[in-house]
């Protein structure tokens, strides 16, 4: 988009442009005479342009086809040799758990054949000794069973000390469940909104915005990284430069 031509045509001088946006009047000169180029420029300074300008980024940096970058090359080619490797360990373990199987099928069939021979040789020899068999079994005493309100008494012991475990430790499951689940709900809102509204227009609304900066001191601090996470992937795939003022969550969330 040639910015000369469009202040013209919205009757807009480069004076009152960069009086309104914030934006250096030798910027905008630069602009104009093709001296810089728009898509080169800060996140920071479109998103300034097309507040004033009443545009969306789209309109303004039109169609901008990126090479593809040494780290994308770099990722791709990791992603890859990461998909060998696990087809490969998982050829490996296949062979190693089929043979773990058998041998430990072969050990358990010999158990179980050891143990029934073992188990026919004890009914012989207790067939032979029934005599005494019968007299030991006659002297034995059948165990005594416990009075029902000692068995009372315990049942209330464990029922009671169940309850007070579950009474104190159910506020901080509920309070962690609960956290977790709202910042996962917030990281599905943020991509819907992507898909709605287009990454460079999400992009600029949340610099825009400052959004990070908002949760962060909210102490909402893994939403502010999740979503400070996010805005420097689009910066990066858009060839934008990162956010300065955001280095120093950056830093922390190291």
């Amino acid at each position: 988009m040639n910015l000369e031509k469009l202040l013209k045509e919205k009757k807009i001088s480069k004076y009152r442009l960069s009086k309104d946006s914030g934006v250096p009047y030798s910027t905008i000169c630069d602009i104009c005479t093709g001296k810089s180029e728009l898509p080169k420029c800060s996140a920071e300074t479109v998103v300034r342009l097309c507040h004033v300008l009443g545009m969306q980024a789209e309109e303004m940096l039109g169609p901008i086809d990126y090479p593809e970058t040494k780290e994308n090359k770099a990722a791709k080619k990791n992603s890859a040799d990461a998909d060998e490797n696990a087809k490969a360990s998982k050829t490996k373990k296949t062979g190693k758990d089929e043979k773990v199987s058998k041998e430990k099928k072969t050990g358990k069939d010999e158990k179980v054949s050891k143990e029934k021979k073992t188990d026919k040789d004890e009914k012989v020899s207790k067939a032979k000794k029934s005599g005494e068999n019968d007299k030991v079994l006659k002297s034995k005493k059948k165990p005594s069973k416990p009075d029902d309100k000692t068995v009372s008494d315990n049942a209330k012991v464990k029922d009671r000390s169940e309850y007070i475990n579950k009474r104190d430790n159910a506020p901080q499951v509920d309070y962690a469940r609960k956290k977790e689940e709202a910042y996962n709900n917030y990281c599905n809102d943020l991509q819907t909104k992507i898909n709605e509204m287009g990454e460079l227009n999400f992009l600029v609304s949340y610099l825009k915005n400052n959004e990070v900066e908002i949760l962060y001191n909210l102490n909402r601090k893994k939403e502010s990284r999740y979503l400070l996470a996010l805005v420097d992937e689009l910066c990066v795939k858009y060839n934008f430069p990162l956010c300065k003022e955001y280095d120093e969550i950056r830093n922390q969330n190291e």
